[in-house]
């Protein structure tokens, strides 16, 4: 069994990390922010590799986090924000539309991108989650508000830990062999460079939906070239005589083959339809 995890630690040279923070509730996301910066510090990571943007409110915070998340300079984005319930249930559709939205572009872009925001249903719960004082994560242990800033910031450090400790998605000697071979196969169908394959005729249906050219065929499910069947000249592909057997049944089922018709006549003979269709009435 292979196990991976990963430890708050220094991230080197992997990028920039982009922190968001809401100006809603500044009181609060101030102190937020002060305890991500203060965790960052702590682990070595330098002024240069930090970016603070400040959005309006909570709701913008998932498109300043894409804008960042597709920038290849940053390794990493924490947003931080605070939303506190009101009299209405504004809060919810807040808090729900910013948490799906992160953890959308977070899995889409590979790349850790942390919610920090608080969701409290009073002033009280928020300040005791942006204190200074850092405590532990175990709320078996107990109530251990601590500082939500700086957890976001940890955890946006142990994401970084961890993803750079798994095995490589990309292989680009397994994907340079992927191009080559596509890159040949699509060179030989530009010479038109096939191999013969031979086709039962009773397993092709004509297709004449085409006004100005001839008429095509399928093979189970799967359009072929418009170019009819013996018309290809050197191909060795059956010639269009082959197919009588095909015409017969479709003579059967009252079809017409007058290619001047834009229109397929089906079920029903001309003589019916000159009626004005009215087969049957009396």
């Amino acid at each position: 069994m292979t196990e991976f995890e990963g430890f708050p630690c220094a991230p080197g040279d992997v990028g920039k990390i982009a922190i968001v923070v809401s100006k809603f509730n500044r009181t609060i996301t101030d102190r937020l922010l002060e305890g991500a910066l203060a965790k960052l510090r702590q682990y070595m990571v330098s002024e240069d590799q930090i970016t603070v943007v400040r959005v309006p409110g909570a709701f913008e915070l998932p498109t300043l986090a894409q804008r960042f998340a597709a920038d290849e300079e940053y390794a990493a984005v924490i947003c931080l924000g605070c939303v506190i319930k009101g009299e209405t249930r504004h809060d919810e559709y807040i808090n729900s539309a910013v948490s799906s939205e992160l953890a959308r572009i977070g899995s889409e872009y590979c790349l850790p991108v942390i919610f920090g925001v608080l969701t409290c249903d009073t002033v009280q719960q928020a300040e005791a989650r942006s204190g200074v004082e850092e405590v532990g994560k175990d709320k078996t242990l107990g109530e251990q508000p601590g500082n939500k800033g700086a957890e976001a910031a940890e955890a946006a450090l142990e994401m970084l830990d961890l993803l750079g400790k798994l095995p490589e998605l990309y292989d680009p000697e397994e994907d340079e062999k992927e191009f080559s071979s596509l890159s040949r196969n699509s060179d030989r169908y530009v010479r038109g460079d096939f191999e013969t394959v031979d086709v039962d005729p009773d397993s092709l249906e004509e297709i004449d939906d085409d006004e100005d050219g001839e008429p095509w065929f399928v093979h189970g499910g799967k359009f072929g070239s418009k170019e009819p069947f013996g018309r290809q000249e050197g191909k060795g592909r059956p010639s269009k005589s082959q197919f009588k057997g095909n015409e017969d049944r479709r003579e059967q089922k009252g079809r017409s083959f007058d290619k001047s018709k834009s229109h397929k006549q089906s079920g029903y003979d001309k003589k019916h339809k000159k009626d004005g269709g009215n087969r049957g009435r009396k």
